[in-house]
């Protein structure tokens, strides 16, 4: 490897479950975290490529592989972090294998997990839950099949049309009725179904089936302008270049590239360049007969798949570029997999420890600055009067254009002295308040002493007892004549009514009291 711009040429499209089986074999194969972390270990070890992403096809996914994807990413971030022995015993390798993909990711090699989704039958009904569940960084959109009237299978069966198992079926079919359906199938998924990058246009000429050349063209034309208006991008797959094929076919194949390379450019459509291996040895394979071509159009940018979005990667940074990461200041990128989800506490991994005196100075500079006030302006007009009073002096920490915007928010406050006297005025006056004469005369209204009952009672009981209410009045009439100032006292004059209580000496009067009480029922 001589050039070094290739090994930054991203590698979009590969398969870590294998390669193809005969097509009746096939069956969905469950991702494993070890069979993902190796995958990205033999690109480490070769150091290329830098950028590189896995997307099986989509008669392959379990309900295994979201767990899988998720225990891979986070034994790729422990790996960032210098943490071997944790990434080893996360994805299931041993510590070797994790100090190489260590060593790379810290050189700035970057991996992605996304799907490759197409129209194959033998998928499960639910994929699309599968891939969400995934969170893939991806998603290649291409077609394997199209319906066709088989001679013996009838009307809308699915031919896959770059097999060799079933290339006999172009005696049925022919090539423009082929790239008729085809074309008329990706061009409906790529304006309806989510999509980042279109997957090999060319894959229906695997077996040499071209069409015309002017016919072609137009299907690269309305490719190109779904592209642009979808914002996804297109693929330039290396798998037919080191593939045993014809080296006329292969001649074709570039040619064909070339050619939509150029025009992707032209109308502003990213590329991606996949290898589709499916095996690690294939990892960026034939991608220096790519770079080719893409020197050829002055292609400098291509994209790669980061968190469901297309970043951009540059083979050769130019004066742009240096320039515009100065200016954007932008921060290091994210160990492995772009799409978080697990903190550095939950990694088992320390702080990031700030700069002495980092907050310090923050904190002095937010002092120094002061409030974020709008910039005064000597030709904006104000409704409101200005007073051309001398700033009073402040001890604050601010600078010469935050205090003197508060200083004419302050006059203009002050110019304002009549606003609050015209709300006065509005409201009606207040009711006035009631005498207090009333409250004065409550209290003279006596209420009838209860000793007056005591000498009606005609009994043993009442003349013992006369002396005893003698007291009792007395008491009541020096109450009586204190209430008529206030009504309180009177409340309290009321207490000596019992005076009897601890002279009892026995409770023989008790029962006494009781007695007089039928006397007056009977005369009810």
């Amino acid at each position: 490897m001589t050039d070094p711009r290739i090994a930054a040429i991203p590698d979009v499209h590969g398969h870590a479950k294998g390669e193809h089986r005969p097509f009746t074999e096939e069956r969905p194969l469950a991702y494993s975290a070890r069979m993902l972390f190796l995958w990205f270990y033999h690109a480490c070890r070769r150091a290329s490529p830098r950028f590189l992403m896995v997307a099986d096809h989509a008669n392959y996914l379990t309900f295994e592989d979201p767990g899988a994807v998720a225990t891979v990413r986070r034994a790729l971030k422990l790996a960032q972090a210098g943490d071997l022995i944790g990434a080893a015993e996360t994805a299931g390798v041993d510590a070797a294998h994790a100090s190489v993909v260590s060593d790379g990711l810290r050189r700035g090699m970057r991996f992605a997990i996304g799907a490759e989704m197409d129209n194959d039958p033998r998928a499960r009904p639910d994929a699309q839950n599968i891939v969400d569940a995934l969170r893939p960084d991806g998603i290649i959109r291409s077609v394997h099949f199209v319906p066709i009237h088989h001679p013996e299978k009838g009307a809308d069966w699915p031919w896959a049309f770059d097999s060799e198992e079933f290339s006999d079926l172009y005696e049925t079919v022919s090539t423009e009725t082929l790239w008729e359906l085809y074309t008329a199938k990706l061009f409906d998924d790529l304006e309806k179904l989510p999509t980042h990058i279109a997957g090999h246009f060319y894959v229906p000429a695997t077996l040499g089936r071209w069409p015309v050349q002017k016919t072609l063209e137009q299907y690269e034309d309305r490719l190109l302008d779904i592209c642009h208006q979808q914002g996804i991008a297109v693929e330039v797959n290396t798998r037919f270049l080191y593939r045993d094929h014809p080296e006329e076919r292969k001649k074709k194949y570039l040619e064909a590239n070339a050619r939509l390379i150029r025009k992707a450019k032209a109308r502003g459509v990213g590329l991606g360049i996949g290898s589709d291996a499916h095996s690690p040895k294939d990892q960026g394979n034939a991608f220096d007969v790519v770079l080719g071509l893409l020197d050829d159009a002055h292609v400098n940018e291509l994209v790669f798949p980061v968190a469901g979005r297309l970043a951009r990667v540059a083979l050769r940074a130019t004066r742009e570029h240096l320039e515009a990461q100065a200016q954007a200041g932008r921060q290091p990128a994210a160990p492995g997999s772009s799409i978080t989800g697990y903190g550095r506490a939950e990694l088992g991994l320390p702080e990031e420890a700030e700069p002495a005196g980092a907050h310090r100075e923050g904190g002095r500079a937010t002092r120094e600055s002061g409030p974020k006030k709008r910039a005064a302006d000597s030709a904006r007009t104000s409704k409101r009067p200005t007073v051309s009073t001398p700033p009073a002096a402040s001890t604050s920490r601010r600078s010469a254009e935050s205090t003197s915007s508060a200083t004419k928010a302050k006059a203009a406050r002050l110019a304002k002295p009549a606003a609050p006297e015209k709300k006065k005025l509005v409201r009606p006056p207040a009711p006035p308040a009631p005498p207090a004469i009333p409250k004065a005369k409550k209290p003279v209204v006596k209420p009838p002493p209860p000793a007056k009952k005591a000498p009606a009672v005609k009994s043993v009981v009442a003349k013992k007892t006369a002396k005893k209410s003698a007291v009792v009045k007395k008491v009541v009439k020096k109450a009586s004549s204190k209430t008529v100032v206030r009504k309180k006292p009177a409340a309290k004059a009321a207490a000596p009514r019992r005076p009897a209580k601890p002279k009892r000496p026995t409770a023989g009067p008790a029962k006494k009291s009781v007695k007089k009480k039928k006397p007056a029922a009977k005369r009810r």
